[in-house]
């Protein structure tokens, strides 16, 4: 027989039924009669153990191991960082795909674009009413859809006359 063999069927000498083919090996094997050896010393203990009579709880006992028990559930864990972190993640994850569909959504002549050429441009009236002198003192520019006579007349200066 291996030594495995005899260690599984250790349990059957400490029940009493002693085997010769057991003992024989145990009788030449070093390392399993230490083997068996150390097993009847833990045995030893624990049957000395169910021996001892079990200790009463102190006073307020429970209330401190019901404190005790939550103060370690308070402490963070692990687990409640990296679902932190992930939430993050999927947060950041979900603005910038939102961002992404925006900017291709978004058609280039809508309200959110650059200014083009015929922004820049201003209409003739506009751009004649800017050009006029407050003062008088420029002659008025001729504009095509304004009558020579509705053409408003400069002011003469009183030092002229």
């Amino acid at each position: 027989m291996h030594c495995d063999d005899i260690r599984d069927q250790l349990d059957k000498l400490w029940d009493g039924q002693a085997l010769g083919e057991i003992r024989q090996h145990l009788a030449s094997c070093a390392a399993c009669s230490s083997y068996h050896r150390d097993l009847r010393l833990v045995r030893a203990g624990f049957s000395l153990l169910r021996q001892e009579e079990t200790p009463a709880p102190s006073l307020g006992f429970a209330q401190r191991l019901v404190r005790q028990l939550t103060e370690v559930s308070k402490v963070p864990s692990m687990a409640d960082f990296f679902e932190r972190v992930g939430r993050r993640f999927v947060y950041a994850t979900l603005a910038l795909t939102l961002l992404a569909i925006l900017a291709l959504a978004v058609p280039s002549t809508g309200p959110v674009r650059a200014l083009t050429v015929s922004d820049i441009q201003v209409p003739a009236q506009e751009a004649s009413l800017a050009n006029s002198d407050p003062m008088g003192e420029s002659l008025p520019q001729e504009s095509p859809g304004v009558a020579p006579a509705d053409a408003p007349v400069p002011a003469v200066p009183s030092e002229a006359k």
